[in-house]
């Protein structure tokens, strides 16, 4: 599933794209069931939603968000060289086609570009996935990236420390400014908007600057939705026992988390809408060992003698400055308080 040509895009570029994680026909399944669950809202209203994310109603644990997610462990243990994974709880994104909807179309020069990461997280700390269940020609709801800015966002950082600043306080993502934008694009770093197929995973570094585009208007693909489910997953040896317990009582209130699944652990709160479904109870489907597990409610033997990805153990970097408080993972972390 993941080849050489993969492991180049992901180093090179910051990103890459891996077909065939799902079959079309679990996709159209899949799809089905997010409908399905769409009709919750009626027929005059819909769940509130960023650029076509959504992080409310406890969707993290929806049945259907909890198979997919399972389907994308395989590539995140070719990507680690372990199958001992820990996961985040992530979104889902539903993109509405502006023709047949109040969406917008996309405006010019007015994209969410961010980077999920913090200055102290020196190297690759995560990759993040977003599996796509329809196909999304550029001009859809695309992923968009400014290329190969992984390479260059430390220096940013290192360069103005007032962004440094920022991006700690964001404590887990950093919206560039105009001039951040200005600073890659002169580093050869050109926005673009990023095709992927039916069943395919968007896979990118977390240090690479990114968004949700907005369907570009007199596209070809008039009508066509946006159907995504987003995961990560990380070594699970990474994890210290402050971030396993943060993980199991996720688990057990069912609520979302941020991307990071081993490091730096963060509850984004449960979300409970009268008269819509909001799960409340784990789905059958994530009370197996393996989902338990990949949850962080069940513990890996690290001493059997299989890969734990213990030698890819990412780096921290003191910060210059105190952190807020209340965000001080970085120097947590940095001190070796693991």
């Amino acid at each position: 599933m993941i080849t050489d040509k993969h492991f180049s895009d992901l180093d090179e570029k910051g990103y890459t794209v891996v077909e065939n994680v799902v079959s079309p026909d679990d996709c159209d399944q899949a799809i089905s069931e997010y409908r399905k669950w769409l009709e919750c809202f009626g027929v005059d209203r819909f769940p509130v939603t960023y650029n076509s994310l959504i992080w409310n109603y406890n969707v993290a644990h929806l049945d259907t968000t909890w198979k997919l997610r399972l389907a994308t462990k395989p590539v995140f243990a070719q990507i680690w060289k372990t199958d001992k994974l820990l996961t985040c709880f992530g979104s889902i994104a539903i993109g509405r086609p502006p023709e047949e909807s109040n969406e917008r179309f996309q405006e010019p020069g007015d994209y969410w570009l961010h980077v999920d990461v913090t200055p102290g997280r020196v190297g690759v700390h995560a990759y993040q996935g977003g599996l796509y269940l329809e196909e999304q020609d550029e001009g859809d709801w695309n992923f968009m990236v400014l290329e190969g800015s992984h390479k260059h966002l430390m220096s940013l950082f290192d360069e103005h420390p007032e962004r440094a600043d920022s991006a700690r306080s964001g404590d887990f993502e950093y919206r560039l400014r105009r001039d951040d934008i200005i600073y890659f694009k002169e580093r050869g770093c050109h926005a673009r908007r990023v095709p992927v197929t039916k069943g395919g995973m968007a896979l990118w570094d977390s240090r690479l600057v990114h968004a949700a585009a907005r369907p570009l208007e007199g596209r070809k693909n008039a009508g066509r939705w946006r159907w995504a489910t987003f995961v990560s997953m990380t070594p699970a040896i990474w994890a210290n026992e402050r971030d396993l317990s943060i993980k199991r009582h996720v688990y057990d209130q069912v609520c979302s988390t941020t991307h990071w699944s081993s490091q730096g652990v963060r509850s984004r709160g449960c979300s409970i809408v009268p008269g819509i479904h909001c799960p409340t109870a784990i789905p059958k489907i994530a009370r197996s060992d393996e989902a338990k597990r990949l949850a962080g409610v069940l513990p890996y033997d690290f001493n059997d003698g299989m890969p734990t990805a213990e030698d890819q153990r990412p780096a921290w970097r003191r910060s210059r400055r105190s952190l807020p408080t209340g965000k001080d993972l970085e120097r947590r972390y940095a001190n070796g308080h693991l």
